[in-house]
């Protein structure tokens, strides 16, 4: 069974429970007032336990993370700090995503390839290449810089998982590989 259909089915439970035990309470304060409220106070505290669950569950406030993989594999030079890649998501925030990290983010949140970074001050003559991504408005560009795209513009080929959902993005320096960030989207169902 899917995690996802598993936890809604809890959920509802959690709120027909909630439902039954204020039913029951409010039965139970007709009969005595005392444990009737005692009931009725236990009823809210899981009511609102279920509902922060339930808005925590269906809003979920960080559409992407960051997760380390894998080592870092380029660098500049030997002793330098990693290279890292600056993204932007459709709503303004930003995203630092560093050599060797898989960056986790929604199938439908669109995002945008700002540059790249190091010691805190932006490399120059660097190109990104979101490898699998063609930017409709300039299909014969090699740099995906500055170009919004989501999972749908993704061409599923380039996918280097079975599921087709992880993708690699290369940096390159002078045509040399200086760092490389992988993209994983998360499909909605």
């Amino acid at each position: 069974m899917n995690i996802e259909i598993l936890a809604r089915l809890i959920i509802l439970v959690c709120a027909g429970i909630a439902v039954l035990g204020f039913l029951i309470g409010f039965l139970v304060f007709s009969i005595n007032r005392k444990k009737g409220l005692v009931g009725l106070l236990l009823v809210v505290i899981f009511a609102a336990i279920t509902g922060y669950y339930s808005y925590l569950f269906f809003f979920p406030l960080n559409t992407y993370t960051v997760k380390q993989q894998i080592t870092p594999q380029f660098s500049i030079s030997p002793g330098q700090p990693p290279v890292m890649m600056v993204l932007e998501t459709e709503d303004g925030s930003q995203l630092i995503a560093e050599d060797g990290d898989y960056l986790e983010i929604k199938s439908n949140l669109r995002i945008k390839i700002m540059g790249a970074r190091q010691n805190d001050k932006s490399l120059e003559n660097v190109r990104i290449n979101v490898v699998g991504f063609t930017p409709e408005s300039n299909p014969s560009t090699t740099n995906d810089i500055g170009y919004f795209f989501s999972y749908r513009d993704m061409q599923k080929r380039f996918a280097i998982d079975e599921n087709k959902t992880v993708f690699k993005v290369e940096i390159k320096k002078d045509d040399e590989k200086i760092a490389e960030v992988f993209l994983k989207f998360i499909l909605n169902e």
